[in-house]
């Protein structure tokens, strides 16, 4: 739990600077927090996605959208005007293993981050999210090994 609190406060300082003090014509960031494990569940997702949503909420610097399921990761019109990649600042993983994205959701998201510079920010068990997917090894830093000793 120190760790993820670590984590966080990073994120905000990090993601805060980048949002500026919000005025009358500087809207709120955009952030979407995806909360998708395959595999191995963390109790902390839940905790983590609270605290995420009551930070942007009282600092008043970011809305944040809640997803369990990788649908919105496009640039794709999706069907009834849901959200899609376009309509986000960064997007924070909070994820596990390999997630249900087709290639054009890949290379979406990918673009978001390098041609539209947008943020991308990955939370613990993101590092064990698409093992198998080099361009996001790369884009998250790299994969998670192991926990030292007996942890």
């Amino acid at each position: 739990m120190k760790m993820l609190r670590m984590v966080l406060l990073i994120f905000l300082v990090t993601f805060s600077s980048r949002c500026g003090t919000p005025t009358v014509a500087q809207p709120k960031k955009h952030l979407l927090f995806l909360g998708e494990e395959k595999g191995y569940r963390h109790e902390a997702v839940s905790h983590a996605i609270a605290t995420i949503e009551r930070l942007g909420r009282e600092t008043g610097l970011w809305t944040t959208t809640i997803r369990t399921d990788t649908e919105v990761l496009t640039k794709k019109k999706l069907e009834y005007n849901a959200k899609n990649l376009n309509d986000f600042d960064a997007v924070l993983f909070y994820t596990g293993g390999e997630l249900e994205m087709d290639a054009e959701q890949k290379a979406a998201l990918l673009s978001f981050v390098h041609d539209d510079g947008k943020g991308f920010v990955g939370v613990h068990s993101a590092t064990i999210t698409f093992t198998d997917w080099p361009e996001y090894g790369e884009m998250i830093g790299g994969y998670f090994d192991e926990h030292p000793g007996h942890l």
